[in-house]
């Protein structure tokens, strides 16, 4: 070609490169990576197909491409992840909140239905997707939300700034719920935690087995070494009626189920994702 390409054969092109490298998705993720060199969104590139592009924006694009093509996940890329139509500033080795974690903050806003001041708890909250959805869709709702990596709560800090919502949420570096969550003060203890089988994570896509934090994936051996954890001490921090809710793997709800009864949580449930697929499970602590 004689000339620089037009938005519409960069992108074709593109597309046709990534598949080539195993990308899933691939048309979606040439598109972003374009409009992130153009400056754009994603909806715009289509308003201009046939504008040809300068070769500082291609030097850019083609950067982004091959690190794509090394399977480096598209939101390390981008920066950025949507999470309950808000945005938050992703990096590498801190975990990226999934489209199915949304319903985990939809179960909670149900369970807490009625109740305008709530405060929650949330175990390794990473990017502070959970926490700053929470606040920012209820403004009556103040909490903690911790994690054991110092990389992770620092983002989560940031982008909980964003929201301006740094008033209502406290990020702390923590391995556990320690000594800062005083007994039966919460409402809401909530987590997405790492529950991956450890042997599984090898079989995964190399966007999440490369290069996704392993601290935030491996559950153990079954994948349910957190939920003992989230359980008994969860159970000590909420008050009368207070609510534990906790993001599953599929297949774990039967073993989640009954950690959350042993450890005393009462109308047990578990639920479902849009695919049919175990998601969470969620319990209520008696009066």
């Amino acid at each position: 070609m004689d000339r620089t390409p037009t938005v519409i054969e960069a992108v074709k092109m593109s597309e046709g490169y990534l598949e080539k490298h195993g990308v899933e998705s691939a048309r979606l993720s040439a598109e972003h990576l374009l409009a992130k060199a153009l400056g754009c969104t994603r909806l715009d590139l289509y308003l201009r197909f046939e504008e040809a592009l300068c070769e500082p924006v291609l030097g850019e694009y083609r950067s982004d491409l091959k690190k794509r093509a090394r399977r480096i996940p598209l939101q390390y890329i981008l920066g950025e992840v949507e999470f309950r139509s808000l945005t938050f500033r992703i990096v590498e080795d801190v975990f990226i909140p999934r489209p199915e974690t949304e319903l985990l903050v939809e179960l909670a806003g149900e369970l807490m239905s009625g109740r305008e001041a709530v405060r929650f708890i949330e175990f390794g909250t990473g990017s502070g997707a959970i926490s700053g959805a929470l606040a920012a869709e209820n403004p009556g709702w103040t909490g903690i939300a911790f994690d054991k990596s110092d990389a992770a709560a620092a983002l989560a800090e940031a982008n909980i700034g964003a929201l301006g919502l740094s008033g209502r949420i406290d990020v702390l570096v923590s391995d556990g719920f320690g000594e800062f969550a005083e007994a039966g003060t919460f409402d809401l203890v909530v987590s997405n935690p790492p529950y991956i089988p450890a042997g599984d994570i090898e079989g995964l896509q190399a966007e999440v087995s490369s290069w996704e934090s392993r601290t935030a994936l491996d559950g153990g051996t079954d994948g349910l070494d957190f939920y003992p954890i989230i359980a008994e001490r969860g159970f000590r921090l909420l008050g009368p009626g207070g609510v534990v809710a906790v993001e599953i793997g599929h297949g774990q709800g039967s073993a989640v189920t009954d950690i959350l009864k042993s450890a005393g949580f009462a109308a047990v449930e578990m639920r479902k994702d849009y695919n049919g697929l175990e998601r969470m499970v969620a319990g209520r602590r008696g009066d």
